[in-house]
């Protein structure tokens, strides 16, 4: 089996309407809030005489391996590992063990994964990590998230992917899964919480993307 190489230029999504103009993605919209869970974080960070930002961006490139890991096991393909440190790839293969053992006893069939979509209605972009069949035929989205918890945002990130996915005439999403991964032994737990409607959280998101494009339109002038 050929080894697949890891795309570094794939964490930084751009996307673009029919008609070539740039929109924002799900995150960057969702930035017009303040995220009270990442500033704690910060905050706690700075006492431990640590740099948030080189924190941040080691937590980062490990949950961006860790979630091609777990694109490429679900595609069937072998992951080039030889341009990662050991320590991340060995971080990266305890979430990825988690959400497999998850994965197996779910009994989910993939339907797609790293799904790039982007909603001409709403004038807006997401790339779904992994949609899902269950044995009873229901279909899933299933976001990955490598944090310390789940908070709201992430919901609100669910909502507007299954408002996008709806978009595309595919069949309609009925469960809306996020898995939460550790990055390390000393953060080894793992969590799968679950909502069978986000209609709250998607009033939220585009009450965001409202204000959103109303601060881009405010800087053209």
């Amino acid at each position: 089996m050929e080894k697949i190489k890891f795309e570094k230029t794939r964490a930084h999504q751009s996307y673009k309407l029919a008609d070539g103009t740039r929109v924002p993605g799900v995150t960057t919209v969702l930035g017009v809030v303040n995220k009270p869970a990442l500033l704690s974080w910060a905050w706690e960070q700075g006492k431990a005489g640590l740099d948030f930002r080189k924190s941040r961006d080691a937590a980062a490139d490990v949950g961006t391996l860790a979630h091609w890991m777990i694109e490429c096991h679900l595609k069937g393909q072998e992951p080039d590992l030889s341009e990662f440190s050991p320590k991340d790839v060995e971080k990266a293969e305890n979430a990825v063990i988690k959400f497999l053992s998850w994965w197996d006893g779910a009994e989910f069939r993939v339907i797609g994964t790293e799904l790039k979509l982007v909603s001409e209605i709403n004038r807006f972009g997401g790339t779904l990590d992994i949609v899902a069949e269950d044995k009873d035929g229901n279909v899933a989205i299933i976001d990955l998230k490598t944090s310390k918890a789940i908070y709201t945002e992430h919901w609100r990130q669910v909502a507007a992917y299954a408002d996008v996915f709806g978009q595309h005439n595919w069949r309609k999403v009925t469960r809306f899964i996020i898995c939460r991964i550790g990055k390390s032994e000393a953060d080894a737990d793992f969590e799968v919480q679950e909502r069978g409607c986000l209609d709250f959280e998607l009033a939220t998101f585009m009450a965001c993307l409202a204000l959103y494009q109303a601060i881009q339109a405010e800087k053209r002038g």
